[in-house]
């Protein structure tokens, strides 16, 4: 056949039929053996009934394997044999159709082991060329018997590689939609998770399990794009926990010291008193003449300064502590669980800790903090137990400033 031109010495396929790209383009069709596609095994019946051969197949041709997207005659969905041994690996690094006419006695395909077990004598084969370029493989019919193939017989061959190149096109644009359709599903459920405010925990693990069954169907370029997308969806779901706690923050913190808000203060300050404990409220001796005399950035320095003590101190005495600034210079420290003594204590270190001193003009102003403390036993409002402590710094005022102050046993309630 003046077409297909039978080569008896053939240079080494090997480099050929591991070329990445080529072997990325085989992988983005998805064909693992036997696909069963109907038109493709509707072609290889074709190919064996026409050109009257026991074998044809669609192989897809990689290192040292063949794969057979469509068989007819072989019963097997792949086989492997080396690239050097491989008729349709030939096919391949020739891009070429190739004919081989007796192949037991061809010095390269006698060694073959189906040619070798006499299952094979010839072959016909032309190459599957995809729409970029590619040789993915080859369409091929094998004789059992040695055989010159007519040229009708190879333009049968022809004339369905244009079929099957159709039908793997169409097969891979269909994936590639779904594919793609699934990455948007994945996109949309993961920004869903982020609108509704879920924990980024939850919003991340809603983004891996989306993405699960895309990154084991993805191809080369699919990995990438999912990859970039993973990285942006991660990167938006952080920024949005990060602003999400922003706002947190600002509804539950002083904006000048960082404590607990007075709102934030009394709805925590309720649930940790359930237990009982204690509440010290605490007042700025001699502020508002720093404030005067200063201004009040040097008043806002002041109670920034004297927060961070408050806070490190209770802190540090009792973890479990909730502290807030209740507005202008006063703060409160609910102390949860604590008996009068332990109570007392910290309310004493306290009072020694927020002493200060503060430069406004030619004076040097000595500042400290007068403290009441009541004491609540579970069941006891937070509002009580906070107006008692409050009568208590004003007893704690009137005993000289900064000191301790305890309202008696009589002034709790029954």
């Amino acid at each position: 056949m003046s077409a297909v031109t039978e080569t008896p010495l053939l240079p080494s396929p090997r480099e050929a039929v591991a070329e990445p790209a080529r072997l990325a383009a085989i992988a983005s069709y998805r064909l693992g053996g036997h696909a069963g596609i109907a038109d493709l095994d509707a072609v290889v019946a074709y190919m064996a009934r026409t050109v009257d051969a026991p074998i044809a197949m669609i192989n897809l041709v990689g290192p040292d394997q063949q794969c057979y997207a469509a068989e007819h005659g072989a019963g097997a969905p792949y086989s492997h044999v080396p690239d050097e041994l491989s008729f349709c690996a030939y096919v391949v690094a020739r891009r070429a159709p190739l004919e081989v006419t007796d192949a037991l006695v061809h010095p390269v395909f006698r060694d073959n082991p189906a040619v070798a077990a006499g299952a094979i004598r010839s072959y016909l084969g032309v190459p599957l060329i995809d729409e970029e370029g590619f040789v993915l493989g080859s369409l091929g019919v094998f004789d059992d018997e040695p055989r010159e193939f007519t040229r009708a017989e190879y333009e049968v061959l022809e004339i369905q590689v244009r079929l099957v190149r159709s039908v793997l096109s169409l097969r891979r644009q269909v994936a590639a939609h779904r594919w793609d359709a699934g990455l948007l599903a994945a996109q949309g459920k993961t920004l869903e998770a982020v609108a509704a405010g879920l924990p980024l925990e939850s919003v991340l693990e809603t983004l891996t399990s989306s993405t699960a069954e895309l990154t084991v169907d993805a191809d080369v370029d699919q990995a990438v794009r999912l990859q970039q997308t993973v990285d942006r969806l991660t990167a938006v779901a952080t920024k949005a926990d990060g602003w999400k706690q922003a706002l947190l923050r600002s509804a539950r913190q002083d904006p000048l010291t960082g404590l607990a808000n007075r709102s934030h203060l009394l709805d925590t300050g309720r649930a940790a008193l359930a237990v009982g404990g204690a509440v010290l409220f605490v007042d700025v001796d001699r502020f508002k003449e720093v404030n005067d005399r200063g201004g009040h950035a040097v008043g806002d320095q002041l109670l920034v300064r004297l927060a961070d003590r408050l806070r490190r101190h209770v802190g540090r005495e009792l973890p479990g502590a909730v502290v807030g600034r209740l507005g202008g210079d006063e703060f409160v420290a609910v102390l949860p669980g604590v008996d009068a003594a332990a109570a007392e204590a910290i309310g004493h270190g306290l009072a020694a800790v927020l002493v200060d001193e503060v430069e406004v003009g030619r004076r040097t102003v000595r500042v400290s903090a007068s403290i009441g403390l009541a004491m609540a036993t579970p069941g006891t409002t937070l509002d009580t137990v906070l107006s008692l402590a409050d009568r208590a710094m004003y007893g704690a005022k009137e005993r000289g400033r900064g000191v301790l102050h305890m309202v008696d046993a009589e002034d709790l309630p029954a």
